[in-house]
């Protein structure tokens, strides 16, 4: 298993920032356009839609958002961050408190509701962050704080991890792991901060702001898996070796990347 996660994290690491680097914004969008689309369509299984017909119309639908927030993003995007930022803060406490409240927000519309707001803001934060200056930069410190977290939160919980975080949720989850992820984090933000201009007017706030991405990146794992959880399945699908499937892969960046872009903002007004 950890195998498969590394050589797969190998292919797909170097392919997204070549992406991040190297494409020309309105390319760069398409190629996060795709990614949350091959998301959407796992999302319909989640949503138990089985015809091809169903998830195929929610997939356009998605991507009728997409195309709409491309044009509203220029004029509206501190309202758009926003407001992707309320419905995490909302995820928090409907994760908190499963299974009590899932059976209001199981329902098929509603669910599908929920993946819009996860997946249309990660577009428009990953394109809105691209587009600043610094902004390949600011994607790359973004992904080492997603993937350093979880990474940290792998090796700490399988070595120190016995107390569970939410079992009801996610039973691989621990404090421990959680300890492993914010001393990842805390020190990629002390490694990172002398090099983005953002931070470096930034004390005490960067590492604030690095625990608020880490908080919010765990509520995007938790989301997932306890939407997986409540429809009876394992992964959201088997596309990436050793990660399951591509929601498995952004589950965290869904809820990190629009709180991340909402910060800035406020930051840089």
């Amino acid at each position: 298993m950890l195998k498969s996660r590394i050589v797969t994290a190998l292919v797909i690491a170097p392919l997204t920032l070549a992406a991040v680097f190297f494409l020309p914004q309105q390319a760069f969008a398409l190629f996060v356009a795709l990614i949350v689309l091959m998301g959407a369509w796992e999302w319909t299984a989640m949503m138990r839609l089985v015809s091809r017909s169903q998830r195929t119309v929610y997939v356009l639908l998605v991507l009728f958002i997409i195309v709409v927030a491309q044009k509203l993003l220029p004029y509206y995007e501190q309202t758009i961050f926003a407001v992707a930022t309320a419905w995490w803060v909302l995820a928090t406490a409907l994760v908190v408190v499963y299974p009590r409240a899932c059976t209001v927000w199981s329902v098929r519309g509603i669910k599908g509701l929920i993946g819009c707001l996860v997946l249309v803001p990660t577009w428009a934060a990953m394109v809105y962050i691209r587009d600043l200056e610094q902004g390949p930069w600011l994607i790359v410190y973004m992904f080492l704080m997603v993937w350093g977290a979880d990474t940290g939160a792998y090796f700490a919980g399988k070595r120190f991890g016995k107390r569970k975080l939410m079992p009801r949720v996610s039973p691989a989850k621990s404090w421990a792991g959680i300890g492993g992820a914010t001393i990842t984090v805390l020190l990629v933000s002390a490694l990172t901060k002398p090099y983005l201009h953002f931070a470096q007017e930034l004390s005490l706030t960067m590492y604030i702001l690095a625990l608020v991405l880490l908080f919010f990146s765990v509520i995007g794992d938790l989301t997932e898996s306890m939407v997986k959880r409540q429809c009876g399945i394992k992964d959201s699908g088997s596309i990436l070796p050793g990660h399951g499937g591509i929601m498995d892969r952004i589950d965290s960046l869904t809820a990190a990347a629009p709180v991340f872009a909402f910060c800035l903002i406020l930051l840089n007004p």
